[in-house]
């Protein structure tokens, strides 16, 4: 009796089961039209909505705290933006301390199904973020020791993600090995700005002198992240020196990088797989001991893309008159990217065993079927059981949505008073996109720190 009504019983699983394992995003739109636009308040205000309305599940509750952190940082509640913050940063951690426990049970289930802790690069971002509300509230001692954190866990992560991958590739369904791949890239030079920022306004000059060696040592040795000019301000050498009050502003451009589904295609062969994709990730044969050869499934995996931003000068006038450009900082587009290419053979290997298994079982599935119902319910259910089990193979696509994409910067040396600063942000014909006014801007002696978005 149990087997005859099996099918159903696998059907209903999975009818039930798809609605888990789609990632939800549709109801981000209008809260991203209103950060491009700078209606933050009412950006706040839908992300609460989407919060009382389920939108944010259990599951991504890591991304509730990062949007809300974020909206906070963007209004200017900078002590409400790092309760978030650190709400989202323990999360990270007590979730991925306990997927370590889970690595073996959760082998087989999509991504989408899973709780989400984060990214490598969102986990560096929180403490930069943080750092920078402690500058605004003048804790310098807290923003140090979150600039220290970025480096410190960029440190760690290989070891983080080898313990990761042990246990995934002892699961009894691990019937692939995944393959770690080395994070190369363990030094950020945004974190180390604010650092030098942090040490030049308390006096500490050997210390701001060794942020700044790391900060240039960063940006030679990751060409491929800091693919473009030094800031001027940088290779300034009385920038150590000079005694001189400044006017230091960062400007948040753009948006984050968002995830899409890259569709690949697997062909089995006896022992082992061959995977056709659009990025040729892995183009070699992959050893899957047991499988036999004249399968064909598919899978997802996800690829982070970049939208381009509007802004192509920053100007900055000050009394009026014209100072200076700003110049890229950080490319944070940039750094997600080199980061999480450390993690995607997690999800690319762990989607091919899913896959593989899943479509087999499927088939085999198929056979019962056909062996227990009259042929045309057979086949109806079996062509069904297939298209069900392709859709539960969606790529995971959440992921830090009102982050910024890019970081500029200028250190501008002034006198100590009060100043009108404005500053231009620019397209690339030359037309102007927004003005900022920032008026009675009081520059002393800590530091005097002007924070300003542009984020489409």
């Amino acid at each position: 009796m149990i087997r005859k009504y099996l099918p159903v019983i696998f059907i209903s699983f999975l009818l039930v089961g798809c609605s888990s394992i789609v990632t939800n995003t549709e109801f981000y739109n209008p809260i991203l039209r209103n950060i491009e636009t700078g209606n933050f308040d009412l950006a706040a205000n839908q992300i609460n909505d989407a919060e009382l309305k389920g939108e944010y599940t259990e599951k991504d509750r890591v991304l509730l705290h990062l949007d809300k952190g974020m909206i906070f940082h963007y209004q200017g509640e900078y002590s409400k933006s790092n309760v978030e913050f650190e709400k989202a940063e323990n999360l990270i951690e007590d979730l991925y301390t306990k997927s370590i426990s889970k690595a073996a049970t959760s082998m087989l289930l999509n991504d989408n199904a899973l709780d989400y802790f984060g990214n490598v690069y969102e986990d560096l971002y929180i403490n930069i973020f943080k750092a920078i509300n402690y500058l605004h509230i003048g804790s310098f001692d807290d923003a140090y020791v979150e600039v220290k954190r970025v480096n410190d866990k960029l440190n760690l992560l290989d070891t983080k993600y080898d313990k990761y991958i042990s246990e995934l590739n002892d699961s009894k369904d691990s019937k692939i090995k995944i393959e770690a791949q080395e994070l190369d890239y363990y030094n950020n030079v945004l974190a180390n700005y604010i650092s030098y920022l942090i040490f030049k306004t308390e006096g500490e000059d050997d210390n701001s002198r060794i942020s700044l060696y790391k900060l240039n040592q960063a940006w030679d040795t990751y060409g491929d992240v800091y693919n473009y000019s030094k800031p001027s301000f940088l290779s300034d050498s009385t920038l150590l020196k000079s005694k001189n009050t400044h006017l230091n502003i960062l400007a948040f451009v753009g948006s984050a990088p968002i995830k899409e589904a890259i569709g690949a295609r697997i062909t089995t062969f006896d022992n082992f797989v061959m995977v056709s994709d659009p990025t040729n990730f892995r183009v070699n044969a992959i050893p899957f001991p047991g499988v036999k050869y004249g399968w064909n499934f598919k899978f997802a995996f996800p690829s982070l893309v970049q939208k381009k931003s509007l802004v192509k000068n920053i100007e900055v006038y000050i009394d009026s008159s014209y100072y200076c450009n700003l110049e890229l900082l950080e490319n944070m587009a940039n750094v997600a990217r080199k980061t999480f290419e450390s993690q995607k053979s997690i999800t690319y290997f762990k989607s091919i065993s899913r896959a593989v298994l899943k479509g087999i079982g499927a088939s085999a599935l198929g056979r019962e079927i056909k062996k227990n119902q009259n042929e045309a319910v057979g086949n109806i259910l079996t062509a069904l059981t297939n298209v069900l089990v392709d859709a539960t193979e969606n790529a995971d696509l959440r992921s830090w949505r009102t982050m910024p994409s890019n970081c500029y910067a200028a250190e501008i040396p002034l006198k100590k008073g009060i100043y009108n600063v404005e500053i231009r942000f620019l397209d690339s014909n030359g037309e102007i996109l927004m003005k900022q006014f920032n008026t009675n801007v009081k520059i002393g002696k800590d530091i005097n720190l002007l924070e300003t978005f542009y984020l489409n």
